[in-house]
């Protein structure tokens, strides 16, 4: 009888143990579960809703006929370190491709989704989707934000070589320096299609553009802490060739634009 009692305390014991495993296991995987889904939910108040279908634009460009140093037109402008030379008619910006990167992988990893990389030629006439345009007036996208009618915040002035100007005050400007460049995140929901969200990133050199894109796919918490769900417009300084000091020098929000508007 006594050995029977220990056994059936043992297994009492046993069974307690292995419950209370159970439950820790079943915790923690409902505790990484909700913290996922909440990243989610926050990155989607920067991105949109729609995330599942979301696009990032990239600028088709085109090259000019080019000429050797005897005149000749040259039929392979293109070459790689080895010496190797070669021809394509639509080449592709390193710059933004490398920022595609960025946010794409962001975009995959807080919301379990695969953006579209398109160009802009592609989407020319299309309004009703969200985006991330990235570079200046070089792709169609990022020119439809920089000439929106809402788009009341930052503005970009290739002349001169180029600056970044508050639409609040155009006093108030940043243009590349020795040590910087500057790029804007404007974020705007579309007139007609207010569900839209539109995001452009557009540097006034190729590390502005590259700087902006990392901080936009990695410290996008930065960005809702301050405009949350609404439009705003940015300005990111970035030390030449390192993408991961980019940091914030001016936000301004819708609610900066309302009290200017009084």
């Amino acid at each position: 009888m006594c050995t029977n009692l220990f056994i059936g305390q043992d297994l009492g014991s046993l069974l307690i143990n292995l419950s209370g495993g159970v439950l820790v296991m079943l915790l923690d995987r409902l505790y990484l579960y909700l913290r996922k889904e909440f990243r989610s939910f926050r990155f989607k108040k920067l991105f949109g809703k729609d995330i599942e279908i979301y696009s990032i634009v990239y600028g088709k460009m085109l090259l000019k006929t080019t000429y050797d140093q005897n005149g000749q037109v040259m039929q392979f402008p293109y070459a790689k370190q080895n010496g190797a030379s070669f021809r394509i008619s639509e080449p592709v910006s390193f710059t933004e491709t490398k920022s595609a990167k960025y946010i794409s992988i962001s975009i995959s990893r807080n919301s379990k989704s695969s953006p579209i990389i398109i160009s802009d030629e592609e989407i020319s006439n299309k309004v009703d989707l969200s985006f991330c345009s990235l570079g200046g007036y070089n792709n169609r996208k990022t020119e439809d934000i920089l000439k929106a009618e809402n788009n009341h915040y930052l503005d970009i002035d290739i002349s001169s070589g180029g600056k970044i100007f508050s639409k609040l005050d155009e006093t108030n400007s940043y243009s590349i320096d020795d040590t910087y460049d500057y790029a804007v995140i404007i974020k705007l929901k579309n007139r007609q299609f207010p569900k839209r969200t539109q995001i452009c990133v557009a540097g006034l050199g190729e590390s502005g553009t590259s700087g902006a894109s990392w901080f936009l796919a990695n410290k996008w918490s930065e960005l809702i802490k301050k405009g949350g769900r609404k439009e705003f417009g940015c300005v990111i300084r970035v030390k030449f060739g390192q993408d991961e000091s980019s940091e914030i020098v001016k936000m301004i929000t819708k609610k900066d634009y309302k009290k200017n508007e009084k």
